[in-house]
């Protein structure tokens, strides 16, 4: 590679062409991954458990030669020059120390996963033997291959490894639209833990401002979430600006008599409830602190209520 040839535009001019990919693990973000790449590179293997699933993927990838590891050893793959790992987190170590076991790696080589929770570094043994070692994490939702095909471009990745490694996969992900930002290699467990508070816990978040909307009397089987307008403007808000400006509502006052309310409302109500909304409110104090709104004193007493809430013994009838 020329050090005059930016990253992000070595695959646009074919460069990476020549360079076979194989993919072990090809869910929807596997296959999303690979039909995406195929413009870039050669996709060579697509290794899933069964033959029948690796067939399925290999028909929306349009590229590639099916394979299920159950029915062959390891040790039968053939070479490829980027193996990506997109199977289940817990398999990611096994299947990487396979494929060294088995000799299927070469100098040279890259190995990544896609995992957000762990870090490039459990393929540490592959380095050893000047492997080239990463993780790329998309932060995208994959549970719709053909959407995501029409909406991975933007998608922000996060990215750490060897430098070598880097460097292929960062030109590669940039031509297929990924934002790339390098990530701390020792803190991806906390970096992925805030990807579930942002996506899979606001869902649940959602779903519960919605139960305790129903459990008030809100018939939502007549008529749409009337919450739906106020959230969307909540996120602009928030994206538009910040959480200090965001920020509204009785905690963002100091009205310890609305909050006060509140909790009586949910003393009765499942105790996961109160913990959410103790736990949340806690957040949104440290937020209007430094609004300057509320007053010092009654942010101490909000406190105060949020922490008894979450101190109520539920009431276990047996």
């Amino acid at each position: 590679m020329s050090e005059h040839t930016p990253a992000n535009s070595i695959a646009d001019h074919g460069l990476y062409k020549s360079l076979s990919l194989s993919c072990l693990g090809a869910g929807h973000t596997g296959s999303t991954l690979c039909k995406l790449l195929s413009a870039h590179l050669q996709i060579n293997q697509v290794i899933n458990r069964t033959h029948s699933s690796a067939h399925e993927a290999v028909k929306f990838i349009g590229a590639g030669e099916a394979i299920g590891i159950d029915n062959q050893s390891y040790t039968n793959l053939k070479p490829a020059d980027i193996w990506m790992l997109t199977c289940p987190d817990d398999q990611l170590q096994a299947v990487g120390d396979s494929l060294l076991n088995a000799g299927v790696l070469q100098p040279g080589n890259i190995v990544f996963h896609c995992s957000g929770a762990i870090s490039s570094g459990i393929f540490s043994q592959a380095r050893a033997v000047d492997i080239g070692i990463a993780s790329l994490h998309p932060v995208h939702s994959f549970a719709d291959p053909k959407l995501s095909l029409q909406h991975f471009a933007g998608t922000s990745c996060a990215i750490e490894g060897d430098s070598s490694a880097l460097e292929v996969l960062s030109g590669l992900f940039k031509a297929i639209g990924a934002d790339l930002f390098s990530i701390d290699r020792d803190k991806k467990a906390l970096y992925h833990a805030s990807t579930v508070m942002a996506c899979n816990n606001l869902v649940s978040l959602l779903e519960l401002s919605k139960l305790m909307l129903s459990q008030s009397g809100v018939n939502l089987e007549k008529q749409h979430n009337p919450l739906q307008a106020l959230i969307h403007q909540t996120l602009n808000n928030y994206f538009d600006t910040d959480a200090k400006r965001a920020l509204t509502g009785p905690i963002s006052r100091g009205d310890t008599n609305t909050i006060e309310t509140h909790l009586t409302a949910l003393e009765k109500a499942p105790e996961a409830w109160r913990q959410v909304y103790s736990g949340l409110g806690s957040i949104a104090l440290d937020i209007s602190a430094t609004q300057g709104k509320a007053s010092t004193e009654d942010l101490k007493i909000i406190a105060g209520l949020l922490k008894a809430a979450t101190e109520i013994v539920p009431d276990i009838k047996g």
